[in-house]
């Protein structure tokens, strides 16, 4: 099976191709503002790198969200329009959960909250057990609401916490819940989602929707077809 997935839900825009069980390309810039004109020259680079071209991609994966509005808008519009003109399967999943997937295994002795930040004080945020089972749903807290959410989760074992939101999170929860940062990057990245991608069930593209968490802080101006950035 080939795949190719991309991300462009945050500040970085990142893809990577998985054929015969690993990842075989990838790239990755972190840019805000370039993910339109970068992601569809990014993707025919991964693809010529693993010898391949897009129209042989058995299936394709993206990430939908939380994240910058424009950003998910961006990637599932990309996403879609590739599975649909070639009729293959597509996949998407959530930038939390592939944040969460990307704490290595070894620094997993505890429950991991990925947190992405959402502007305002608050955060996106969900927490998954050791083998990134989901604890709780994908929500929109304040850093001020942490303490009192996560205050039972922990159980004595220590939190781990990924995403760009992991600051805020470490500042805003008190030392006995023994909180550290996960190592790597704080972005979402593309072989972390094709890996997930590759063992799930793809869907018709039509079936694949955003997941915003809260209503959009700015609205596209009349005529605008992406409108300005803005925030999940």
């Amino acid at each position: 099976m080939m795949l190719l997935g991309f991300d462009t839900a945050t500040t970085a825009c990142s893809a990577a191709l998985w054929a015969e069980g690993a990842v075989r390309a990838h790239r990755r810039i972190e840019a805000a503002g370039t993910h339109a004109e970068a992601l569809v020259p990014m993707l025919c680079e991964v693809a010529a790198e693993a010898g391949a071209e897009l129209g042989r991609m058995d299936r394709f994966a993206v990430t939908v969200g939380p994240g910058s509005f424009t950003g998910i808008r961006i990637g599932l519009a990309t996403a879609r329009g590739l599975a649909l003109a070639l009729g293959r399967p597509l996949v998407g999943l959530s930038t939390l959960e592939v944040l969460a997937a990307g704490v290595p295994a070894h620094e997993r002795d505890g429950p991991v909250l990925a947190a992405l930040d959402a502007g305002g004080g608050r955060l996106y945020a969900q927490l998954f057990d050791r083998s990134l089972r989901p604890l709780r749903a994908p929500e929109a807290v304040t850093t001020e609401a942490l303490p009192g959410l996560l205050a039972d989760a922990t159980e004595g074992e220590p939190l781990i916490v990924a995403g760009t939101g992991r600051d805020a999170v470490l500042a805003a929860l008190p030392p006995e819940i023994g909180a550290r940062a996960a190592s790597g990057s704080p972005t979402p990245d593309a072989r972390v989602l094709v890996r997930r991608a590759a063992a799930a069930a793809g869907d018709d593209a039509g079936a694949v929707r955003p997941l915003y968490l809260r209503e959009a802080g700015a609205r596209p101006r009349a005529g605008s077809a992406a409108g300005g950035p803005a925030r999940a």
